[in-house]
């Protein structure tokens, strides 16, 4: 058991060396703020019980509150893009106030830093073993955290506790979340996310600019190549410059926003190792003798990013891409730069979601992506599995309190929903509160749903039918119809030919790719998979920029076998977790 926690521990030292901070499709590439920790709570769950006569009430069940009132602790990170109402914090707010007031809960939280910054926290609390009562880890985190023996088993607490929403949401889809969270028949977190597809890519188009170069919207990859050439030579924004490019990267490469997966996907290639990932989110094909084979090796990568160096060469991508974050290649956009760029949904929401009225004539369609010969594009989705659990510690008094505080988010938000906890508009900004408690679920085609409950009720005219939420994305949509420009992105979002409209396409046409391991990060993923990324992002950026030849991919794919490849290969084939 001591050589166990020694060799875990030694991977926690080593994720403090290794790690980089994950560019989630949620933080949409801004730059977090600096750390800043609240003061320590004076009393907490995971402390020892105080010195009380009086004899604490814990709820029976999902609902009920505690008496007396309980402080349970977490650690939060802080999207740059949330923002709060005068007098608003992550420590104080509509959703913190209701669970003192409902549940008898105060939430404490031990520190707080960016989205940016969050991982490499985590990992230093890991290591130190100073673990608050509940907290968001990534995958390999929660891994280790499971080998380290430190978080608590929620098996019977889940039975319990979790209300029949909340397991609802945990359960969809065939019980894949559900599943993932389980170790060794022990259920040992609580997805955050996964069970989606909506991170699978569409295509952005500027369409004022096809329009100054005379071009249509793409049918094939040869179109996409033609317009990133188009865009980048015959001065689509006619100012008499050579100043734009065609195709928008940066130095994230797989990312929700600029990313490459969408063009990777129109050659039938389904890499996806973000550069500032955690580098065991990983796609893995299935080979024709059966096995799993991993996805970022194959000769069809080695095609796109040929096609990607000749798009470089000719000065369609911008030349320091390689230096530049999501933050900077969203600013080249909205500044009449770059014209198209590969993303997630809520690419109309930022950066580009201000265009239509800041630059006057601009506007930007959505399309789905196109194949590169007469077999159809998969989109690829990475979000089926999860990629962040919430974990309990072993030594919080209440491991209980972590469902409790779920059950109410997702009863405000999914049961009995509230928009007042969701989303507040004042003046022109919108305050989206859902991001706001310290825990929360997703059940995974509520957008999809939204999407076509509000495209039936423009087409007839009537809202009668749709819920609360839902009638706020419809006034959205009718405020932009009648000329109010600050809504173009929910438009984009929720109307027929936006977003979900060509993810609705891929979905009722089979055209999403899926990862064909269902496990979690192996062994070798953790010990290695940083270096392995590493070296992985020099290859491809260095490939693309034409500092090494195509041919050098065949010999980068030799490096990564014999550098533990070969390893993780025979453990996600050993795992029986392959679909």
């Amino acid at each position: 058991m001591a050589a166990k926690k020694v060799k875990v521990w030694a991977l926690v030292t080593l994720m403090l060396i290794l790690v980089t901070v994950t560019a989630c499709s949620n933080n949409k590439g801004n730059e977090g703020s600096k750390a800043s920790d609240s003061p320590s709570p004076s009393k907490s769950a995971s402390a020892s019980p105080a010195e009380s006569e009086t004899k604490e009430t814990v709820p029976d069940g999902p609902t009920g509150k505690y008496d007396p009132p309980i402080e349970v602790s977490t650690v939060r990170s802080i999207n740059a893009g949330v923002k709060f109402q005068e007098g608003d914090s992550l420590d104080s707010n509509i959703w913190t106030k209701d669970f003192e007031s409902t549940l008898g809960i105060k939430v404490i939280n031990k520190w707080k830093v960016s989205d940016q910054q969050y991982q490499n926290k985590m990992a230093v609390t890991m290591a130190s073993g100073d673990l608050p009562d509940f907290m968001l880890v990534d995958a390999q985190q929660f891994q280790i955290l499971v080998q380290a023996d430190t978080i608590a088993d929620l098996t019977d607490t889940y039975a319990k506790y979790a209300s029949d929403l909340t397991k609802k949401s945990i359960e969809e889809g065939g019980g894949l979340r559900l599943k993932a969270s389980t170790v060794n028949g022990k259920i040992m977190g609580i997805p955050a996310d996964g069970g989606g597809r909506d991170d699978a890519h569409s295509l952005y188009i500027r369409t004022d600019w096809l329009k100054n170069v005379g071009l249509e919207p793409p049918k094939t990859m040869d179109d996409v190549i033609n317009i990133a050439l188009a865009f980048t030579k015959n001065d689509p924004d006619k100012n008499g410059k050579n100043d734009t490019y065609g195709l928008s990267l940066d130095m994230n490469l797989f990312n929700g926003w600029s990313g490459l997966e969408g063009f990777f996907n129109g050659y039938h290639a389904y890499p996806f190792n973000p550069t500032k990932g955690t580098a065991t989110n990983l796609n893995f094909v299935k080979g024709s003798d059966g096995k799993a084979a991993w996805a970022d090796v194959q000769p069809e990568v080695k095609t796109a990013l040929g096609k990607l160096q000749e798009l470089f060469k000719a000065g369609a991508i911008y030349p320091e891409f390689s230096v530049i974050d999501g933050v900077k290649s969203g600013e080249l956009v909205t500044s009449n730069k770059v014209g198209m760029a590969y993303g997630a949904f809520w690419v109309p929401t930022w950066p580009i979601n201000n265009m239509k009225k800041d630059v006057p004539g601009s506007d930007w369609g959505v399309y789905p992506i196109v194949s590169a010969d007469d077999k159809p594009a998969m989109a690829q989705s990475t979000g089926g599995l999860p990629s962040k659990y919430y974990v309990v510690s072993k030594k919080a008094k209440n491991p209980e309190a972590a469902f409790i505080l779920l059950n109410r988010v997702m009863d405000k938000l999914y049961g009995n929903f509230d928009i007042n906890y969701h989303t507040v508009t004042a003046g022109d900004v919108s305050y989206g509160l859902h991001m706001y408690p310290p825990i929360g679920g997703v059940f995974a085609e509520k957008n999809q749903e939204a999407a076509y409950a509000v495209q039936e009720a423009v087409k007839n005219n009537d809202a009668s039918k749709l819920n609360e939420e839902q009638k706020q994305y419809y006034d959205q949509v009718v405020k932009y119809k009648e000329g109010d420009l600050s809504m173009w992105a929910s438009d984009k979002l929720w109307s027929t030919g936006g977003v979900f409209e060509v993810l609705g396409q891929y979905k009722k046409n089979n055209r999403i790719f899926q990862s064909v391991y269902t496990g979690n990060p192996t062994p070798t993923m953790v010990a290695k998979g940083p270096s392995l990324r590493d070296e992985q992002v020099r290859t491809f950026t260095s490939i693309i920029m034409g500092g090494q030849s195509i041919d050098y991919f065949d010999e980068w794919v030799t490096k990564w076998m014999d550098s533990g490849g070969k390893d993780i290969l025979e453990e996600v084939n050993a795992s029986g977790q392959i679909q």
